[in-house]
């Protein structure tokens, strides 16, 4: 009699985790797909080359670092702080806003300074980034740009934010 009330017992136990793993796969299966991961975060250093594009004499390719920062109180804006390399310095080529879509991966700047109307384009495709630049209006571009995540100190040290004024 003990026996047949383990065996009964047993069957019990059998059957509700039949029923309690099946229940869980066809919710699994029948569940929405996860929803798409956004795009990782444009903030940080970013170092690699902006190459001349086109006939242009006075344009040099150049070994870049940007710096995308946070702008407190601007939702969707981040501050880029660009400079080039010359003999292992940082020098400063000036700063901008971008918008960034963050779902897209996505940065845009359209800019003015002095005679020059243009429009920085870039996509972050994880720890790499690609872009141009292209005046405005006709849409010429004069420069493609490829950089890479790093870490601050593997580059040289940052000029102070001071000479990124009037730039």
């Amino acid at each position: 009699m003990l026996r047949r009330y383990q065996n009964h017992n047993f069957a019990r136990v059998l059957f509700i985790l039949t029923i309690v793993c099946c229940s869980n796969a066809s919710v699994s299966q029948s569940a929405e797909p996860p929803t798409r991961l956004t795009a990782p975060s444009v903030l940080g250093t970013w170092k690699g080359e902006s190459i001349c594009v086109g006939n242009r004499p006075a344009c040099k390719n150049e070994i870049v670092v940007y710096r995308f920062e946070a702008i407190p109180d601007k939702v969707g804006v981040v501050l880029n702080f660009a400079d080039k390399i010359i003999d292992g310095q940082r020098v400063p080529m000036g700063k901008l806003e971008f918008h960034y879509d963050e779902a897209k991966g996505e940065l845009s700047c359209e800019f003015t300074r002095n005679q020059n109307h243009g429009l920085w384009q870039f996509t972050v495709l994880g720890d790499a980034m690609e872009g141009s630049l292209v005046l405005l209006p006709g849409r010429d571009q004069v420069r493609s740009v490829k950089v890479k995540r790093v870490r601050e100190s593997d580059v040289p040290k940052a000029p102070g934010r001071n000479e990124y004024e009037g730039m």
